[in-house]
């Protein structure tokens, strides 16, 4: 790697991160004010654009989930520090709302830490008080009546009602200016701002304001349309929109007249929430999943139109809780604005980067012959003690040859469109479309510029995966993997490789190298590989015990390997222990494999051990059940004919 110069070798990330912004920004005809609002200042916008500023993660997020683009884009870092407050966050998010008094202490114990806060901290913590001071008067009054008005009990709440809209007023304003009500379509916000207006919305129905809940409600779920939102974007708002409106729709015994005003039927209703369960499955997402099945299991089955469908998802329904229960997992909680899973600790990064290349940080702190920082200050830097410059972190990242690496997106573009499309290849090829992944690739092709490390990387991956997959060449394909990986990591010579910070795209390579190796029957090589790169991954959780994208790929590749020795309970184990992981993010989408592995471990272990035939039974034909439904909740057709071919072994 060390013969690439340095302009060829990477985009820097905060011009590419910089240029993204303002080109979607002046697409959409944002202003810098409009895109900063409530959360940074115009300067600060403006001097992110030009790769001059540094920002947290949840910032950067945020401003471009704003335009309706997801961040699993980027790779970022974040400081330890950053890391820490989301894990605080997350730890918050799984006790809503079935525990409320560790909320309660978990809440306190964040703003006495974190007495310096940015707004959209300050709008998560007062959105989890919000939804609990929502759930204790639901309690103890009961549902709203029709059109907001209520039972007698009602009469007598009126101090709670104003309580909760003076907090849910807070909540928004937290980040949203002023006057907001009167023309939230012409706002740039992100899911979390509109989750809060919808915790608004359900407030002034509570106040029996029903007429301007039900008009905020319509213009949350046409937001995203409005302003061309991808998809994925679109996927973390609409779930919940569509649980709250069918809530609220049948507030009381029968459909709320209440909507004929606004010419919203209870067919319309339900066309609602199952688009929005739609895009969860298209795009392999479990936020908001269970309480959305169960608002549409509640519906008449004649709504949806299609007979089968009201038994499609009771069916996933039944499965998420099967999941959830299985591993202690609360389907019912609240989700953060942003995902940390594609986000690396900068001060773990220059650990492992300094260790892969044997040097001590006396040596490490050394830029030239200046001094960056001094062994102590690393020390703590390392240890997620001390913020890091993004200056000072370029300089000591620079001598391994990152070159700024580790803060870019998924490839050296600043274009959107690119990126997406390098998406749609990667899902094409996972279905095995060849002739749909050839077309998306050509067309790749004449997007980018192979002069970039990334981008010739991601080429000779796709080369290598289609001679592999599609023309079974697998020593062919092994020396093109081997080629695509060295295109941004160094030879290892006599390094240890399980110290290289391994980024997304080289994860994913490495891991069908150690497949192939296993093909090959070269064990000694696959058990290499894939330890390797998953103690890589581990190093990063530590902080925050969500395991990175593409761990689950990994694993998949090592638990073949293990079945291949014969370990069936270790595999077994691990599978489940990476279910469990899996659960804490929101795109789940090698679940219904893990599940699979499961099913294929215990039902091997029982035929080596058949005094715990019958324990194992149940466990086998558990995970092929779930295995089975969540092909279906995926539209993974190709694996649902595979699991129907292989269910008298499972099932009988």
């Amino acid at each position: 790697m060390e013969h690439i110069s340095e302009p060829k070798f990477i985009l820097e990330y905060n011009r590419a991160y910089g240029q993204m912004i303002r080109k979607e920004r002046m697409k959409r005809k944002l202003s810098l004010e409009d895109l900063s609002s409530g959360i940074l200042s115009r300067t600060a916008l403006e001097k992110v654009e030009k790769g001059k500023a540094q920002w947290t993660k949840l910032t950067g997020d945020t401003l471009l989930l704003r335009m309706g683009i997801s961040p699993e884009y980027f790779e970022s870092l974040s400081s330890g520090e950053s890391l820490e407050r989301w894990r605080m966050r997350e730890d918050i998010c799984l006790l809503v709302p079935g525990k409320a008094e560790l909320v309660v202490e978990k809440l306190e114990e964040y703003r006495k830490i974190y007495s310096k806060r940015e707004p959209l901290e300050e709008q998560f913590l007062l959105k989890a008080e919000l939804v609990l001071m929502l759930l204790q008067v639901m309690a103890k009054y009961g549902e709203a009546g029709e059109q907001g008005r209520s039972v007698r009990a009602w009469e007598y709440a009126g101090t709670e009602m104003a309580a909760i809209l003076e907090k849910a007023e807070q909540m928004v304003g937290c980040t949203v200016r002023k006057g907001w009500e009167r023309h939230l379509a012409k706002l740039c916000l992100s899911p979390g701002e509109l989750e809060a207006v919808l915790l608004f919305g359900a407030a002034l129905f509570l106040n029996g304001r029903w007429e301007e809940a039900w008009e905020l409600w319509q213009a949350v779920w046409e937001y995203p349309q409005t302003h061309g939102w991808k998809e994925r974007a679109m996927a973390l708002i609409l779930p919940q929109a569509a649980i709250l409106g069918i809530r609220q729709a049948y507030a009381s015994a029968g459909f709320s007249d209440s909507l004929a005003y606004m010419g919203i039927s209870e067919g319309d209703m339900a066309a609602r929430g199952q688009r929005a369960l739609e895009l969860l499955r298209r795009h392999g997402c479990h936020c908001y999943a269970l309480p959305l099945l169960d608002a549409l299991c509640g519906l008449d089955a004649a709504l949806f139109g299609r007979p089968e469908y009201p038994e499609q998802i009771g069916k996933f329904r039944e499965m998420f809780r099967e999941i959830y229960g299985w591993f202690g997992y609360p389907g019912y909680r609240i989700w953060q604005g942003i995902s940390i899973d594609n986000t690396r600790d900068a001060g773990t990064v220059l650990k492992m980067l300094r260790t892969f290349y044997g040097k001590s940080r006396e040596r490490a702190v050394y830029d030239g012959g200046e001094q960056i920082v001094t062994p102590r200050h690393l020390e703590k830097i390392e240890k997620g003690m001390h913020k890091l410059s993004y200056e000072n972190y370029s300089r000591l990242a620079k001598q391994y040859g990152k070159y700024g690496g580790w803060h870019t997106p998924l490839l050296e573009t600043d274009s959107v469109d690119v990126l997406a499309l390098r998406q749609r290849i990667s899902t094409l090829l996972e279905y095995s479309d060849w002739e749909g992944a050839e077309r998306e690739i050509h067309k790749f092709r004449e997007m980018v510029d192979e002069e970039y490390p990334k981008v010739r990387q991601e080429l000779r991956f796709f080369e290598a995966a289609m001679k592999w997959k599609k023309e079974g060449a697998l020593r062919e394909s092994l020396e093109m993997m081997m080629e695509a990986l060295h295109c941004t990591v160094p030879e290892f010579e006599d390094r240890d490789m399980k110290w290289w910070v391994f980024q997304r795209e080289e994860i994913m390579i490495a891991s069908d190298i150690a497949e192939l190796y296993c093909k090959l029957g070269d064990l000694k090589e696959t058990k290499k590989w894939i330890e390797a790169v998953l103690f890589s991954m581990e190093q990063n959780s530590v902080r925050t015990g969500i395991h990175i994208c593409g761990y689950d790929i990994v694993v998949l590749g090592y638990s073949d390997y293990l079945g291949d020795i014969h370990d069936f309970d270790c595999a077994t184990e691990l599978s489940e222990a990476t279910v469990s992981k899996l659960l804490q993010i929101n795109r789940i989408n090698c679940i219904r494999h893990l599940f699979y592995h499961i099913a294929w471990n215990a039902y091997e272990a029982a035929s080596e051990k058949p005094e715990r035939r019958e324990s194992l039974r149940l466990k086998w034909r558990k995970a092929f059940q779930i295995s089975e439904s969540m092909a279906d909740f995926m539209y993974d057709s190709r694996m649902r004919a595979l699991l129907e071919e292989r269910e008298s072994k499972y099932l009988s």
